[in-house]
């Protein structure tokens, strides 16, 4: 049902299995002692882009887990990673979850030049972990000029409840920028000035 990462114990320290092209981590939660482990760089980069944010970890000779993605520790560059958390949860109860927002379909009002801006990019959803996707779909194919998304108005998926706040807005469209050109506004601020000048003389 859940998908599975497979990692080792680790006891070495990170620096060491960072050079050997490792990413240290651990795993925390209710009724268990943290558990460190180690995994492949590569092979977590690549299951984390497609498992979604519940699934299972198997860390060698001690046990599997029911986790959640919690924290992900990334360079200065944002190209490695440092260090990766877990929080161990219940299949059984309800969880919180961070998941990532999709926007599909082409917005009604970029036709008609309209800019579109993604607010936010991940939602906080609240439910069972086996309801759990691996992201938020959001279809923005009506949104018009001068319109917006709150997160109100977007559907949960079945089984979930949102655990943000519904007033945020998600995605909206605006209308695109007017480009004044420099001769115009020199005329106009000319225009202005002589008629400051004229004003002046005649107070005088």
């Amino acid at each position: 049902m859940y998908e599975l990462l497979k990692t080792q114990f680790r006891e070495e320290p990170v620096k060491a299995l960072r050079k050997e092209g490792y990413v240290p981590g651990v795993v925390y939660g209710k009724g268990m002692e943290s558990v460190n482990f180690k995994v492949q760089s590569n092979s977590v980069d690549k299951f984390l882009s497609h498992s979604g944010k519940v699934f299972e970890i198997d860390v060698a000779g001690k046990g599997k887990h029911l986790v959640s993605l919690d924290n992900v520790q990334w360079d200065s560059m944002g190209d490695h990673m440092l260090h990766i958390s877990f929080h161990k949860i219940s299949a059984n109860e309800k969880t919180t979850v961070t998941l990532p927002i999709h926007f599909e379909g082409t917005c009604a009002g970029s036709k008609a030049g309209g800019i579109v801006q993604h607010v936010l990019n991940e939602v906080e959803v609240k439910g069972m972990p086996g309801d759990m996707p691996e992201f938020i779909t959001v279809d923005i194919s009506e949104l018009d000029i001068h319109g917006h998304f709150a997160l109100k108005d977007i559907q949960a998926p079945k089984g979930l409840e949102w655990a943000h706040d519904v007033e945020a807005n998600v995605v909206s469209c605006h209308p695109p920028k007017v480009e004044v050109e420099v001769e115009e506004v020199a005329e106009v601020v000319e225009a202005v000035t002589e008629e400051v000048v004229a004003e002046d003389k005649e107070a005088a």
